[in-house]
């Protein structure tokens, strides 16, 4: 069953009089909801049920996603999914936006930018208000090549491509830089001052290699040295050369930024290699228990990500930080998915998304909507804390970051906490 919440939960610190409106008249619906009994586990039946609780047959609000569902990062996509059809099903299960089910119309780039640009393109010039973007790099950025400037509102559902000041483009979560920062922190604090690299030479993996160059720069880590620095093919079938040559130089721990299949090349050769006790940190785009359960023994013994603030768990938090983030635990269950921080990508942007529509209604304007949201402040995410401005679209505290290890043996993660140096905001 789902929870009943009403979306005071969708929260932040600016508060209405027409917001209390809203949150009075879906508090009511969430409890009418209650009393008629549990709703199905369906995204149709979910929709239908809100409908008729609230005596209307209003339309869906349709929100337009371009995700990786088949090609190389399908292991990515599958979870980005997963994540907006329990979001969607989640928020209709609490009223809807103003009577309006919301409805997903998902199309699959097939992990080709091309395609991606194609898909994009097309909705473009049907004038949607809102695309979401996913789900690597490359297909993210072939989607905001092509915002104009009057729109649509575009979220990127990756940690690489960030959205720049005053555009029309938004992104969740950390950022690059931050989640490769904070691995480096957590890298020092754990003795690690000899780092190899091996990365891809697409967008993911280059950007991957300059945000870790640059946290190195900094003088509380600059202890860290990078004693061999590979690169490969997203398509090469093997990586086995490039481990050689970092296995000879000895490193304490390995630094590896691809996703999808690039990553199961590497997993599959570190083993081989016979490296499989030499710790790797990567990133959470590969944090996905279904396919680390595939690996099984094959695994590195210490494999870490920088990840999210949900992997703490709703019952250790409070207030509208457990409630969103234990709605997002709910319905990926209902979806027969994993928990994870690719799908978590997902779900904090419909909740703003929904926030802003709730507020605006369901014919806001794409330069109405990016008002709205770069005005919002302590916004509580499964994530994390947002806090946007015009100059920043991603909102995101870096504070809420945690460290996870994926221990073979249990096909469990278990969570540290970061402890940031003063002179890197601790």
């Amino acid at each position: 069953m789902r929870p009943n919440v009403s979306s005071k939960h969708l929260n932040k610190t600016r508060v209405s009089p027409r917001r209390s409106r809203n949150m009075v008249a879906l508090l009511s619906l969430a409890l009418l909801i209650a009393a008629c009994g549990s709703s199905s586990s369906a995204t149709s039946k979910t929709s239908s049920s809100s409908t008729a609780a609230s005596g209307s047959s209003k339309s869906p609000y349709v929100i337009h996603a371009i995700l990786s569902t088949t090609g190389s990062a399908a292991a990515v996509g599958a979870p980005e999914e997963a994540a907006l059809k329990g979001a969607e099903a989640y928020v209709n299960s609490t009223g809807g936006i103003d009577g309006h089910p919301l409805k997903f119309a998902i199309q699959n780039n097939q992990s080709s930018p091309t395609v991606a640009a194609s898909l994009a393109s097309n909705l473009v010039a049907s004038k949607v208000p809102i695309i979401m973007a996913g789900t690597v790099g490359s297909t993210v950025a072939a989607v905001d090549g092509l915002v104009t400037s009057s729109g649509p509102l575009i979220w990127n559902l990756s940690p690489v491509n960030s959205g720049p000041p005053h555009s029309f483009i938004f992104a969740d979560s950390a950022s690059l830089p931050q989640l490769i920062l904070s691995s480096m922190v957590y890298a020092k604090d754990r003795g690690w001052t000899r780092i190899a690299a091996i990365t891809t030479t697409d967008t993911s993996g280059v950007t991957g290699l300059k945000s870790l160059k640059a946290a190195l720069k900094q003088p509380a880590l600059s202890s860290i040295k990078i004693v061999a620095n590979e690169t490969f093919n997203p398509s090469a079938v093997s990586v086995a050369t490039q481990l050689a040559v970092i296995k000879a130089a000895n490193p304490q721990a390995v630094f590896e930024w691809s996703t999808g299949t690039p990553t199961t090349t590497f997993f599959q050769d570190y083993s081989q290699a016979g490296m499989t006790n030499i710790p790797v940190i990567t990133g959470y785009g590969n944090a996905i228990p279904k396919v680390l359960e595939r690996f099984g023994s094959a695994l590195p013994t210490y494999l870490y990500f920088a990840n999210e603030r949900f992997e703490l768990g709703p019952s250790a938090l409070t207030g509208a930080a457990a409630a969103t983030t234990k709605a997002f635990y709910d319905e990926m269950k209902a979806q027969h998915s994993s928990v994870s921080a690719i799908a978590s990508l997902a779900w904090d942007p419909t909740m703003i998304l929904v926030d802003a529509l709730r507020h605006l209604g369901v014919k806001a304007t794409p330069t109405q909507l990016k008002k709205y949201i770069e005005n919002i402040h302590g916004f509580q995410g499964a994530n994390g804390v947002y806090n946007f401005s015009p100059t920043n679209h991603r909102g995101y505290d870096p504070t809420s970051l945690v460290m996870t290890q994926w221990v073979k043996q249990s096909n469990k993660f278990t969570v540290s906490k970061i402890t940031y140096p003063k002179s890197l905001g601790g």
